[in-house]
């Protein structure tokens, strides 16, 4: 059963529940007011009746004591009085005269009669109720009991009428509020079944569903709750998917990587061992796979150095500690550690003289990285430049490594942080590149708690930019 036909049920069992009680205590007080009245005009008109006939009997000239001129009172009464119902009785068991109803019992009337002064009692048939009242006359040295019937059928009929209408009209307002609370609960429970839509969908699957209930209530705060949830799931399960293909991604080329040159490597040293061979063809073959090995080398280096990062990243190992290293201590270093770079193209480094806080190793490796990246793309051009510099701003040093080379196509911008990915491949690896470079240099500045910044255009080259904050005042020295 659906929640809003519960809550339309409840509300309805909730106000029918009401109407019958208070229709019960309205028609219930008014029918005890009616015959509480009719029972005080009842009783006055026996008293009346009484008295007349009290009257009658202690005035007769003959015998005013007789049983007989006592019937006959009565009966003379009763005849003479228009909707009189009475009876006689003496003695407490014997009935002198009746012209009550044939249809109250004997035993209900000597009921009455035995008890007592102001006795009542309820008779109701099929058609008529009865009010029997019992009154003893005040007759000297006589046993002698007026019983009256009054009719009170009225009474009820009006307590009968009143129910039949109170029910017609508490079964109209029922109605009329069932169909009312039914849609005002279907209005209500809308957004929880948006949510349970929703949530169905997820459950199958689809992480785009939203309920976007836009109201100021409970349900519109557990609705926005719900959709931020949505949200963060499916932008989890983005990042698991990205995550997969990364990996899936990463393990291809890294098995590219590997069997290329090892292919390459087992055919030479094959054909140097199967047979003797020219000097000059010996010399190429070891050139070979030397150049091969050390390029498999490097990349076990920074494979090694990669997971390292990723660890670090992760909190399994211990975080760097940060510490003041100088820009100009930065450059000079790399610029002694490189290699000679007057046949490739013009290396700048220019520094502003501030002290950041970082790791200086890792710091070496970030640039040194980019600085190669960005010599390889000035391969082959004519007037290469590569400028290092760092300037300050906002509280934080500015590191920029800017060439002038080939540049990157816009397509694969966002990728080339990517384990071995390399927008060409030819190239890169004729100049030593393994593709993991740029990943490194991107785990090194998630380290710093910073980014790397990547600009370029295709063919008129690349600006990287990351930022450091600055060393305390108190911290300004050189500790590289």
């Amino acid at each position: 059963m659906k929640f809003s036909t519960k809550l339309s049920l409840s509300f309805t069992a909730l106000l029918a529940a009401g109407l019958c009680a208070v229709g019960l205590v309205m028609v219930g007080r008014s029918f005890a007011d009616g015959l509480a009245s009719a029972s005080a005009t009842a009783s006055a008109r026996q008293v009346s009746e009484a008295y007349a006939i009290e009257r009658t009997i202690l005035t007769d000239p003959d015998d005013p004591y007789a049983p007989m001129t006592m019937s006959a009172a009565v009966q003379n009464y009763a005849e003479s009085t228009p909707g009189s119902r009475m009876a006689l009785f003496l003695d407490g068991s014997g009935s002198a005269y009746s012209n009550l109803p044939q249809q109250i019992p004997r035993a209900t009337l000597l009921e009455v009669v035995e008890g007592g002064r102001q006795s009542s009692i309820l008779y109701r048939d099929a058609a008529d109720t009865w009010l029997l009242l019992a009154m003893p006359l005040n007759i000297p040295d006589t046993d002698a009991v007026l019983v009256g019937a009054y009719d009170v059928s009225d009474v009820f009929a009006s307590r009968d009428a009143q129910l039949t209408a109170w029910l017609v009209a508490a079964v109209a307002v029922l109605a009329a509020e069932a169909v009312l609370t039914w849609l005002v609960s279907r209005r209500l429970t809308g957004p929880l079944t948006r949510l349970q839509q929703a949530s169905g969908r997820i459950a199958a699957g689809d992480y785009t569903g939203r309920t976007a209930v836009d109201t100021d209530d409970e349900i519109g705060a557990l609705s926005r709750s719900f959709d931020e949830m949505a949200a963060a799931v499916e932008s989890r399960i983005a990042a698991l998917d990205e995550n997969v293909r990364q990996q899936k991604d990463f393990v291809a080329a890294f098995t590219h990587e590997i069997k290329t040159p090892m292919t390459s490597m087992l055919g030479y040293a094959d054909l140097m061992r199967a047979r003797p061979q020219s000097a000059e063809t010996q010399r190429e073959a070891a050139s070979f796979i030397f150049r091969e090995t050390r390029r498999l080398e490097e990349l076990s280096r920074k494979l090694l150095a990669l997971m390292g990062l990723e660890r670090r990243t992760e909190g399994e190992t211990a975080a760097i500690q940060m510490q003041p290293v100088t820009d100009r201590a930065l450059f000079a270093r790399l610029a002694h550690s490189l290699p000679d770079t007057s046949g490739r193209a013009r290396l700048e480094f220019v520094p502003c003289g501030c002290t950041v806080a970082g790791d200086a190793a890792l710091l070496d490796d970030l640039l040194r990285n980019l600085i190669r990246n960005a010599l390889r793309a000035c391969d082959g051009r004519e007037n290469g430049r590569v400028t290092v510099s760092c300037r300050t701003g906002e509280g934080q040093a500015v590191f920029t490594v800017a060439d002038n080379g080939c540049g990157i196509p816009a397509a694969d911008l966002p990728r080339v942080t990517e384990p071995f990915y390399m927008v060409d491949k030819s190239r890169a690896r004729a100049g030593g590149g393994s593709g993991i470079g740029l990943t490194l240099c991107a785990r090194i500045a998630a380290l710093h708690h910073s980014r790397l910044e990547l600009a370029s255009t295709e063919g008129a080259g690349t600006t990287v930019t990351f930022r450091l904050p600055l060393a305390e005042p108190e911290q300004e020295a050189d500790h590289a």
